[in-house]
């Protein structure tokens, strides 16, 4: 349901609104983040269309316990719309977005860990005080995110459809970037999702909902669910959990996905940069330099990459004689 503007600027916030979703984008955050504008405009008694300078210094302020990201997220929303408005005839002032310092390190699972993780996964028992528990679906979505990379909500949001199992390949299409994926699968991750639809379909031989992973009782499941369980999971596994914005969490499996590929792709032979653009199409990133931060971790991780790239072009260059270099 879409959300309701009441302020002085209502026809054009969603007038706005409408034209970045023609464009491709969802735009389901900014829509809120501009339905918090609105309001600030009713409180504040705003009643001439066009955005002041005092409007945008208060739009700017970072609010208490807000983070630097969020903050600078809001500004960005916001000169959007002012441009908007300036094309429009209405002028309109934009606001200072100091960008955020990059600080974000991404949890990396090591394979113990891992093996932890879906091995308490797989001993979780549903009982009768949860009759649509999500618990027997955590073993297979779990090593769905570890083998696919693909984010939490993308996984949710498959169809039967969008799976073919036999062919082990699956299409994403409602993802966060907008773009449709046609993405494949190892033939191991094939068997697991077989013994999944086997035990679904006795749970549910009438399932009536289109999606592909869903509670004991049919239902679709929501991303807020499986980061409970998964805390859980943590939690027996013996994997303390530092905070929400520390992790680890189910994300993290994205990023372990990622880091483990690359690393293999190079141990095979591939140059470690000629790997980033098949990475990058996989992973459904919208430019390189997003994958290029897994370079940065996996030599970290496993120092010996640097030196193998260094020997792979150890004859590119010709070896000087210092003497006549120093002649010449």
């Amino acid at each position: 349901m879409a959300i309701q503007f009441s302020g002085i600027y209502a026809t054009y916030l969603r007038s706005f609104i409408d034209v970045k979703r023609h464009c491709g984008f969802k735009y389901n955050t900014e829509e809120k983040i501009l339905h918090l504008f609105d309001k600030l405009t009713i409180r504040r008694g705003e009643h001439i269309i066009g955005i002041s300078k005092g409007l945008a210094m208060k739009w700017s302020k970072r609010r208490d316990n807000e983070s630097e990201a969020y903050c600078y997220k809001r500004c960005i929303t916001l000169n959007q719309f002012a441009l908007y408005l300036n094309q429009n005839g209405k002028e309109s002032a934009i606001c200072h977005a100091p960008k955020p310092k990059k600080t974000f390190v991404p949890y990396i699972y090591t394979h113990a860990e891992t093996d932890s993780i879906l091995s308490t996964s797989d001993k979780m028992v549903c009982t009768p005080v949860h009759s649509d528990s999500i618990r027997f679906l955590m073993p297979v979505l779990l090593r769905f995110l570890l083998c696919t990379g693909v984010r939490v909500g993308e996984a949710l949001n498959l169809k039967d459809q969008d799976m073919n199992i036999e062919q082990r390949v699956f299409i994403l299409q409602d993802t966060k970037n907008g773009k449709e994926r046609l993405l494949p699968f190892s033939e191991s991750l094939s068997i697991v999702l077989k013994q999944y639809l086997y035990h679904r379909n006795r749970l549910n031989p009438n399932k009536s909902t289109p999606w592909f992973f869903v509670s004991v009782r049919g239902k679709k499941c929501c991303s807020e669910q499986i980061y409970k369980v998964f805390r859980y999971i943590l939690k027996k596994s013996g994997i303390p959990f530092r905070g929400n914005h520390y992790g680890p969490h189910v994300h993290s499996l994205r990023h372990t996905f990622a880091v483990r590929s690359l690393l293999q792709m190079v141990e095979s032979g591939m140059d470690i940069y000629c790997t980033l653009p098949i990475l990058s199409t996989y992973l459904g990133h919208q430019s390189i330099e997003a994958t290029n931060n897994y370079v940065r971790i996996s030599t970290e991780i496993y120092p010996k990459l640097i030196h193998n790239v260094e020997n792979l072009f150890i004859n590119v260059f010709p070896c000087l004689n210092s003497d006549n270099y120093e002649n010449d």
